[in-house]
């Protein structure tokens, strides 16, 4: 290097090496935190309703209550999905080929959770008093005929607690009609 290079490098202002920012890496690092503490949070979220409720599938065979014919075209057509099912077919394969509710027909007779009193009398007595994951006998209603599937039911706090309160008062009966009949 000459002296006149070196003369120049000597005046020249000292140049400082530029610092690195990491503000934008830690923004980055608390935003993928969050995504995923939120995510954690909305996997352990419980799906059962507070109230009390059942959820159910069905298929659904119409027929015209005036015509004798249909009718029991429509029950041997309803038993004949009975066998079926309980050879092992698929309920949501069956109730989305065969069922006639178009609406719940598209999601293989998922009819979703339901408040008791939601169904027609015969359909909704099923729903509560049968066992779940079994299918029903042939339900008969205004709509037609029914088979039924019983996914799960929950019953609120407040209705268990009511329930618990009947019991002890009819067994608070029984042991009172048991001491007055005791000689």
């Amino acid at each position: 290097m000459d002296i006149q290079a070196k003369l120049r490098k000597m005046h020249e202002e000292p140049v400082e090496e530029e610092k690195k920012d990491y503000t934008r890496l830690i923004w980055m690092g608390v935003g993928v935190l969050i995504v995923v503490m939120l995510l954690a949070l909305y996997s352990g979220r419980t799906t059962k309703p507070i109230t009390t409720s059942v959820h159910a599938r069905h298929i659904l065979v119409s027929f015209d209550p005036a015509d004798p014919v249909d009718r029991g075209r429509a029950h041997d057509h309803i038993l004949d999905l009975k066998k079926r099912l309980e050879a092992g077919e698929s309920f949501d394969r069956l109730a989305r080929k065969y069922s006639d509710d178009t609406s719940s027909g598209k999601r293989g007779g998922d009819l979703g959770w339901a408040a008791k009193g939601t169904y027609a009398p015969a359909f909704d007595e099923y729903c509560w008093a049968g066992e779940i994951g079994k299918i029903s006998d042939v339900i008969l209603t205004n709509f037609g005929f029914h088979l039924i599937l019983i996914e799960d039911r929950h019953i609120a706090d407040a209705d268990l607690y009511e329930k618990d309160l009947e019991r002890r008062a009819l067994q608070e009966m029984k042991d009172e009609a048991a001491k007055g009949t005791a000689p």
